[in-house]
């Protein structure tokens, strides 16, 4: 069964199915993405983001967006303005930015809905395993990059595929929040596509540069 890929449009085959899950590989940008037939109900989908983990005390949490944060104190001053994308139910990750002396904003579309946010620019955005939630990543991606400033950084968490992982066995596909898996390939089409200036991928860290 063919798809069109969400994010740049082509049509795209079957990369991997089994009795649970069903994805296909886009031949363009290379974005691997879940059959739109799996994805969650609204109802659902909030219900398991409630239970992911929102505790400030939580060093384990904290070490899991250390990365994040470590980007930030590189590359933007303190006095840069920051936004927290898809900042769940408690903005544990703004709340520590905003320890480190940044001032944040705070959205997500299931429990910060406000588009007013989106209407401001930013000198950085924060995404923690956010982006491979991205029902419509082309819609995404334009919204975060028009409310970049210039020279701004988008700077991501996710677990992108590699060449020579096996798929059938990979634990980051299992969870049916995850609709939207990206490959290096993925991240260059991305920064080509929307003509910015600089892509640095480290481990699991994407910073974009606009």
């Amino acid at each position: 069964m063919k798809h069109q890929c969400p994010l740049c449009l082509s049509v795209s085959d079957t990369f991997f199915q089994d009795a649970r899950h069903h994805f296909l590989l886009c031949p363009t940008c290379q974005g691997i993405f879940r059959d739109p037939h799996q994805f969650l109900s609204p109802t659902d989908e909030k219900k398991r983001y409630l239970t992911h983990r929102s505790d400030m005390e939580d060093t384990g949490y904290y070490n899991f967006v250390l990365p994040i944060i470590d980007q930030v104190k590189l590359h933007i001053s303190k006095d840069g303005q920051g936004l927290d994308f898809g900042c769940g139910h408690v903005p544990v990750l703004s709340n520590y930015l905003e320890r480190e002396g940044y001032q944040m904003s705070v959205f997500d579309p299931i429990f910060y809905k406000d588009d007013s946010v989106l209407n401001n620019q930013y000198d950085f955005i924060v995404c923690c395993e956010v982006m491979e939630h991205f029902f419509q990543p082309s819609q995404e991606f334009q919204a975060l990059f028009k409310s970049l400033g210039p020279q701004g950084k988008l700077i991501c968490k996710t677990h992108m595929f590699e060449k020579g992982m096996d798929f059938d066995t990979w634990y980051y596909k299992n969870d049916p929040s995850h609709v939207f898996i990206y490959q290096a390939e993925t991240v260059h089409w991305i920064k080509n596509n929307y003509l910015l200036k600089d892509v640095k991928i480290n481990d699991r860290v994407i910073t974009f540069t606009k």
